[in-house]
C-alpha cells in the first residue's frame, strides 16, 4: 500500500515597501467582502496609505499551495515593530481571510516574525480578538488588550415599516411628522449618487454640509483637514467605480441639507460620515435623512447597517446593539520593554489621574485597558 502524501502547507511572506500596495488586488478585495469591512480594501488601505502612512508599508499574505490568497493584512513596519495600518479614521481594521482557520495562522506567522512589537488596532472583540491573541501568546509574546469604541450596529429587517414597529413610538412619531414638516418647508428630495459621473458636484455638496456645523467649530468635520479629505475623496472615487459608493443628500428646494457618505459592501451599509446644516435644524434634516437612507438600504435588500463610530444617540434611537473594537499588541524581547511599561504602567497611571481631576475641565474619557 502506497504512502499518504500530506497536504503541501500554506506560504508565508511579507513585502514592505511600494510592491506591498500591489498586492491589494482584486483577488484581496473578495476576501474584503467577506468580512465584510470597506477599512480592509485596496481602495481603502491605497487612499489611507498614501495619507496618513509613515515609515514603509508593509502586507502580510497567507497563499495556498496553488497560489490563492487566503488571507492577509496591512501594516506600517518601522524599527518598533508592525502596527496596523489604521488610525482614528478606521473603525474596523483586521485580517481578510477566506475563514477564521486562515486568519489564526497567518497572525500566528505574525507572531512569530521578530519585531518587537505587533499591533493590531480595531480588531473586533470576540472571535477576532481571541483569535489573535492566542495566536501571539503562542508564539511566547506578552499580550496587553485595550478596549476601544462602541459602535451600533442594526440587522435588517424585511421592511422599513417592521424596523418602525420595532422601535420606539416615539421614534415612529417623529420620523413621520419631521417628514411631513419638510415637505411643508419646500420642495424635498433624496438623491443617491452611486457612480463617478455624478460624484464629483455631490461629494462637494456632502462636504459642505458636513462642515457646516459643530464639526467645522471642533475642527474634525472632513474639510477642516486636507490629509481627511483626502483620504475621502480618493476612497469615494474608487468606491463609486466599483459601485460601492452610496451618497445620500437629502435636497430643499435643490439645495442639500443633510448628507450621508455610506458604502455597500457584502451585504451591509457602512455610514462613513454623515452631517446636516445646521440653519435647517428645526426641520430635523438628520432624522429625516436617517430614515430615508435606511428605509433605501432595506428595500435595496441589504442586510445590516453598520453606523460606525461611537454610540452617539441619534444612533442609538435605531438599534440596541453596539459591536466593540480592542487594540491587541503583542511584545517581545528586551527592546520591547519601553513600549510595554507605557502601556501596562504608565499610560494607565496618567489615565488615573486625569480622571481624577476637577469636573470642570474638559478632559477626554479613557478607554478600558485590560491586560492577557
Amino acid at each position: 500500500m502506497g504512502s499518504v502524501r500530506s497536504p503541501a502547507p500554506d506560504r508565508f511572506d511579507v513585502t514592505t515597501g511600494a510592491p506591498a500596495l500591489d498586492l491589494l488586488d482584486d483577488a484581496w478585495d473578495a476576501l474584503a467582502a467577506r468580512t465584510p469591512s470597506p477599512f480592509l480594501t485596496g481602495a481603502w488601505l491605497r487612499s489611507w496609505w498614501e495619507q496618513y502612512g509613515s515609515g514603509a508599508p508593509a502586507v502580510a499574505v497567507l497563499r495556498a499551495p496553488d497560489g490563492r490568497l487566503r488571507a492577509g493584512a496591512m501594516f506600517s513596519h518601522s524599527r518598533f515593530g508592525l502596527s496596523a495600518a489604521a488610525n482614528d479614521h478606521s473603525p474596523h481594521w483586521g485580517a481578510v481571510s477566506d475563514g477564521p482557520d486562515a486568519a489564526a495562522a497567518l497572525w500566528s506567522e505574525i507572531g512569530r516574525l521578530p519585531e518587537p512589537v505587533v499591533t493590531l488596532t480595531a480588531l473586533a472583540a470576540g472571535d477576532d480578538e481571541q483569535h489573535a491573541r492566542a495566536a501571539l501568546q503562542a508564539c511566547g509574546r506578552r499580550v496587553h488588550v485595550r478596549q476601544g469604541i462602541e459602535s451600533p450596529f442594526l440587522e435588517l429587517p424585511s421592511s422599513f415599516d417592521e424596523l418602525l414597529a420595532e422601535r420606539s413610538a416615539n421614534l415612529r412619531s417623529q420620523v413621520r411628522s419631521r417628514q411631513r414638516r419638510m415637505e411643508r418647508a419646500g420642495v424635498t428630495q433624496v438623491r443617491t449618487v452611486r457612480g463617478a459621473d455624478d460624484l464629483p458636484a455631490a461629494l462637494e455638496a456632502f462636504l459642505r454640509v458636513e462642515a457646516s456645523g459643530w464639526k467645522a467649530r471642533e475642527g474634525t468635520a472632513i474639510a477642516t483637514e486636507a490629509r481627511a479629505a483626502g483620504l475621502y475623496r480618493s476612497f469615494a472615487r474608487q468606491a463609486a467605480e466599483r459601485g460601492w459608493l452610496r451618497l445620500h443628500l437629502l435636497e430643499l428646494d435643490g439645495v442639500a441639507v443633510a448628507g450621508d457618505l455610506a458604502c455597500v459592501l457584502g451585504d451591509t451599509e457602512f455610514l462613513l460620515k454623515t452631517g446636516f446644516d445646521e440653519a435647517h435644524a428645526r426641520l430635523s434634516p438628520g432624522l429625516v435623512l436617517r430614515a430615508n437612507a435606511l428605509r433605501a438600504a432595506i428595500e435595496e435588500g441589504v442586510a445590516a447597517y453598520d453606523f460606525l463610530g461611537g454610540p452617539d444617540a441619534y444612533k442609538l434611537r435605531w438599534t440596541d446593539v453596539v459591536r466593540s473594537r480592542v487594540t491587541v499588541r503583542g511584545f517581545r524581547g528586551a527592546r520591547s520593554l519601553p513600549s510595554e511599561a507605557w502601556w501596562r504602567t504608565v499610560r494607565p497611571a496618567l489615565v488615573a489621574t486625569r480622571d481624577h481631576l476637577p469636573e470642570h475641565l474638559p478632559v477626554a474619557s479613557a478607554a478600558r485597558d485590560t491586560t492577557a
